[in-house]
């Protein structure tokens, strides 16, 4: 199949949108699907008419530039422990049971207390945020 013939202004107009992409000549005709031959073949005639072209920012860049991509896993910052705790905070209603303290943990201007009957696994999630106790229990 014969390529479409495209006239002087849309030429110029491919020129100018080439020379302002960012991109080197073939690069840009790469990716729009025109020949670079004949995009220079535009321009030199062009040229010869008598229009001015700026020339190529990119030229030195010639062909298409190979770029590494790296894998990235990216990891949220660990949130304070005070955050933490804020999040997991809740009143708990006490069993009728056995309401004495068992253990109290004060750090700085906070207390925690577990009282008798506390869920095991209440404690176990607190050990782990306070102090990265993986092995508690």
């Amino acid at each position: 199949m014969k390529a479409k013939r495209v006239n002087r202004e849309e030429q110029l107009k491919l020129i100018m949108e080439c020379r302002s992409s960012g991109l080197s000549d073939y690069q840009w005709c790469e990716a729009h699907g025109i020949h670079a031959g004949t995009f220079y073949n535009w321009v030199s005639k062009l040229r010869k008419a008598g229009v001015t072209i700026p020339n190529s920012e990119s030229k030195h860049l010639g062909t298409p530039v190979h770029q590494e991509v790296v894998k990235l896993d990216l990891v949220p910052e660990p949130a304070p422990a005070a955050t933490i705790m804020e999040k997991n905070t809740r009143i708990l209603t006490m069993p009728d049971t056995d309401a004495s303290v068992a253990v109290e943990i004060i750090m700085g201007n906070s207390t925690i207390r577990f009282f008798n009957n506390t869920n095991p696994d209440l404690i176990r999630t607190t050990l782990q945020c306070l102090g990265g106790m993986s092995h508690a229990w």
